[in-house]
């Protein structure tokens, strides 16, 4: 094909698109052209329903957590004794203030002056004994006998208390 005919050619062509630019198809025809070009592009792909979930699911998840924490507590609690609490130590100043009474006993080991405290065990021979030096005003040990007067009632008082092994108190010395 020679160049002059090639001319020709493109010449017709352009001729045919201009007059086919005021031709259009039908929009039946249009239509199912785009239906049937959407189909080939995008399958279609059946949609499946949620699952529906069950209510007992979560109770029966708590429930086995809660049964195995049940059992794991007596596995490891059983076979062990009950480990006794130990009471804290009183106060001082309550220890101080209850009333020894007339016939308050004097611990006779050597006559050291220790006044044994109301409702405290006796210091057995053999029991380990701790004494600790206080100072406390003298208003909180007045009820065992140390005489007390306005002036004095804030002074301090040095005190010598026996401790026995299981860190209690057992009697009081006052020291002047």
């Amino acid at each position: 094909m020679s160049g002059e005919e090639m001319d020709q050619l493109t010449a017709g062509l352009k001729a045919v698109a201009a007059d086919l630019r005021r031709v259009e198809a039908p929009g039946r025809v249009e239509e199912r052209l785009v239906a049937a070009f959407r189909e080939r592009q995008t399958p279609v792909v059946p949609r499946v329903p949620e699952p529906r979930r069950a209510w007992w699911v979560p109770v029966a998840a708590w429930a086995t957590a809660a049964a195995a924490g049940t059992a794991l507590t007596v596995f490891l609690t059983r076979d062990h004794p009950a480990v006794p609490v130990r009471q804290p130590a009183r106060s001082m100043m309550q220890l101080a203030v209850a009333d020894p009474g007339a016939d308050a006993e004097v611990i006779s080991a050597d006559d050291s002056g220790f006044i044994l405290l109301p409702n405290a065990e006796s210091i057995s021979p053999n029991e380990e004994v701790d004494v600790v030096r206080v100072e406390v005003p003298r208003s909180a040990i007045v009820a065992l006998g140390l005489p007390l007067t306005e002036e004095t009632a804030t002074e301090k008082v040095t005190a010598d208390i026996a401790l026995g092994a299981d860190g209690l108190a057992h009697a009081v010395r006052i020291l002047e």
